[in-house]
């Protein structure tokens, strides 16, 4: 049904128009969300005032998003996404997906990860 998210991030990172593309992380948002957001809209050419990049800040908090049903997939049907089995917005913490797995899975994982992205120049947050 979903194919390689090796192959899809490597496919955006290796694109031909990078200048007309915008590489942003969660953990970039949450360590800085105002300034994500000033990033995105400089970006976009969007130019907004302060009191509106607080706004969309505010709104894109995780305890914000979790509660409105256009962001936390409350509305799909339980045939796509089963939210009884897992939340689309879980806990809204960097890294927590390592909590998931034992510490075999947790070194397969970063064994795989080394491999498939060793040829990738660029440097995310988590590396």
């Amino acid at each position: 049904m979903f194919g390689s998210w090796f192959d899809h991030v490597k496919s955006w990172l290796n694109a031909e128009d990078k200048d007309r593309i915008m590489y942003i992380s969660y953990e970039e948002m949450i360590m800085d969300l105002k300034d994500s957001v000033a990033r995105i809209a400089q970006f976009l050419e969007k130019p907004l005032d302060t009191e509106v990049m607080e706004k969309i800040a505010d709104r894109c908090l995780f305890k914000n998003m979790k509660q409105n049903k256009m962001s936390n997939y409350s509305t799909v049907p339980c045939e796509f996404m089963d939210q009884t089995k897992s939340e689309f917005l879980r806990k809204g913490i960097a890294g927590d997906w390592k909590n998931q797995l034992t510490v075999a899975e947790a070194e397969y994982f970063d064994a795989v990860y080394k491999d498939k992205m060793k040829d990738v120049k660029y440097k995310f947050v988590w590396d």
